[in-house]
């Protein structure tokens, strides 16, 4: 198997750093599994790997779609089988916090019936005239399971939930354990912290984020990208681009902390009871304990 192991975690765990040590341990190159970093110049928020973790190692997956493209677990799933398929002697560690990718890949996609357009644009007409709010509440109503994994904000997740419940009656959460055509099992390791801790760091990063620029990223990013690219779905950037003071970016700031902490809260439970994992706890030697596994 090309793909020596999958190494997860909720944002602001750590994943970075310690991916390209054991990358480069093992010559191997990372896939990134990560919904948001896909996205060209979506960069400072969605925390893509800088210039020279880029030189240290190969990444694939990072910052190279259009803002205004979709992308899907499918899409996914059929990219990285590409790259597998293309480069049968190289080795590569998938690296992310995008759960669902990592288990469509490996375990395969849900069979769910194509859904006629009229009733994916009928949930798209919605969340355009009355924002995710809405139907957030609706998915939490046909299918709970499913929407406790999903951001609120979410509008492309949340429609999907609803367009598969509309088209067949079922909700996507049972489509979700019927699957076909997944690659086969690799070890996949969870990486956890005490969750004040974890906190903590995001907020860090939050801040360090905004000293590098985030501001002014997506000040730059309006000017050319359509407001209704699926990007602007990234969490916080629509956020600091509605403040229009000093005042106001604070109270942004503190709102875009409280969200990605809500969203590694989402996270964790979904590691927690979707996926067969390794837990490697970060307040020892996370590098030795996975090398130690692998043996």
């Amino acid at each position: 198997m090309p793909i020596v192991f999958a190494l997860v975690g909720a944002t602001g765990i750590g994943k970075s750093e310690l991916s390209l040590r054991l990358a480069e341990s093992f010559n191997a190159e990372i896939i990134g599994v990560d919904s948001r970093q896909v996205y060209k110049g979506f960069s400072i928020g969605t925390a893509q790997p800088d210039t020279a973790s880029l030189k240290r190692v190969k990444h694939h997956l990072v910052n190279f779609l259009p803002p205004t493209e979709t992308f899907s677990a499918g899409e996914f799933c059929r990219q990285v089988k590409h790259l597998l398929a293309e480069n049968p002697d190289k080795k590569y560690i998938l690296v992310g916090g995008t759960g669902l990718y990592v288990q469509s890949l490996l375990l395969g996609l849900p069979n769910i019936p194509a859904v006629p357009p009229s009733v994916r644009k009928k949930f798209e007409d919605m969340a355009a005239c009355e924002g995710s709010a809405s139907l957030y509440k609706m998915a939490c109503e046909v299918d709970p399971e499913s929407a406790a994994n999903v951001d609120p904000n979410n509008a492309q997740r949340l429609v999907r939930i609803l367009e598969v419940f509309e088209a067949t009656g079922r909700p996507l959460s049972g489509y979700q354990k019927e699957r076909e055509g997944g690659i086969g099992a690799v070890p996949v390791f969870w990486l956890q912290r005490e969750r004040d801790v974890l906190y903590k760091r995001i907020d860090a990063r939050v801040d360090q984020m905004i000293k590098e620029g985030w501001v002014e990223e997506v000040q730059e990013l309006s000017q050319t990208v359509p407001l209704t690219a699926p990007a602007w779905q990234s969490l916080g950037y629509r956020e600091l681009l509605q403040a229009k003071s000093a005042s106001e970016m604070a109270g942004v700031i503190e709102e875009v902390k409280k969200k990605t902490r809500n969203y590694a809260k989402r996270q964790l439970t979904w590691f927690r009871g979707q996926m067969n994992c390794s837990s490697i706890d970060m307040n020892e030697d996370p590098f030795k304990a996975i090398m130690d596994l692998l043996q």
